[in-house]
């Protein structure tokens, strides 16, 4: 049953590899002389981009074994959590609701309730509008907090690690050959994303060593709490980044070395993508490298508008790319 399931995500992820942008693209794309004619070249915005991902996640669990399936959806509540992060900034700076609307990634079934809220007039009624969320309670509990300091931090990252501990459960709750995909994949995501947590408390927001370890994941893999409390006492980024297979440029910032991981960590997953669909997808592996290419597509193509934004030249845009343009 399961080797069902997967044959019929091949057979739509086969269908659309192929729509995925070419190499001759990419070259085109970056020589675009203005933000305007890359647009008029794409069609689409980055944000509709993003909502073509969410939806192919969407279908993608309908094709494949419960627990996976289970696995691969809340991955694709990444995007619920944006929109929900959006209505959150709008509702608090008090946004004007048609600039916030712009910003909601259109997600297929949702994208009408997040415009509802956008006319909230306080975050305690979005929590209370948001009430079968499973988002709510981790946000009720960051109230208390947020309500003393009026800082979003601490409805976001409440919003964050409850995210991602989930995700840890249910990546552990694999068997199988699925079990190794989902540890390589999204485990090593969040590995990488514990990672940078930990040091931007520590450089930018000059937490104290509790809050560092207050404010990241316990369990995460090889980048836990041990992990969590070398870099609260001081550990140099380049240690341990090194315990997770990266070995960023010497004279580099601490600053400018959170940057380099960063970019080395997608190009990792493109790699790991790029490598996966090459074999038969009858495994997790198959989806969660689908998704990582149409996500490394936006992310570049979301690079490029941004460089020629700022005037950079080609070259500097093509250096910031997850793959060689």
């Amino acid at each position: 049953m399961s080797f069902l399931s997967y044959a019929a995500a091949q057979g739509y992820i086969r269908a659309r590899l192929s729509r995925l942008l070419e190499r001759a693209t990419w070259i085109r794309l970056v020589e675009a002389n203005t933000p305007a004619e890359l647009d008029h070249f794409l069609g689409q915005s980055a944000v509709d981009l993003r909502g073509e991902v969410a939806d192919a996640g969407r279908t993608l669990v309908r094709f494949i074994p419960r627990r996976a399936g289970e696995l691969v959806a809340w991955y694709n509540q990444r995007f619920e959590i944006e929109n929900l992060k959006t209505v959150l900034r709008a509702v608090h700076y008090g946004l004007v609701p048609s600039r916030a609307r712009a910003a909601l990634i259109p997600n297929r079934g949702t994208r009408r309730q997040w415009v509802g809220l956008l006319d909230t007039g306080s975050i305690s009624g979005v929590i209370d509008r948001i009430r079968e969320s499973p988002f709510a309670r981790p946000l009720e509990h960051a109230m208390e907090r947020y309500q003393q300091e009026q800082r979003l931090f601490y409805l976001e990252i409440a919003i964050d690690l409850f995210y991602f501990q989930k995700m840890v459960r249910l990546i552990e709750s694999q068997s199988g050959k699925d079990a190794a995909d989902a540890r390589r994949f999204l485990g090593r995501w969040i590995e990488v994303q514990n990672l940078l947590w930990a040091y931007r408390y520590r450089i930018y927001g000059h937490m104290t060593p509790e809050e560092i370890i207050n404010y990241t994941l316990h369990r995460a893999f090889r980048a836990g709490l041990d992990m969590v409390r070398r870099v609260a006492l001081g550990s140099p980024l380049a240690v341990e980044a090194g315990r997770l297979g990266f070995l960023i440029s010497p004279g580099l910032s601490e600053v400018e070395g959170l940057t380099e991981i960063e970019v080395l960590a997608e190009r990792e997953r493109f790699r790991f993508a790029t490598s996966a669909v090459r074999r038969p997808l009858f495994q997790l592996r198959g989806p969660l490298a689908y998704l990582w290419l149409l996500e490394a597509e936006v992310r570049d193509l979301a690079v490029i508008r941004e460089g020629k934004i700022a005037g950079l030249p080609s070259s500097e845009i093509s250096r910031r790319l997850v793959r060689a343009a």
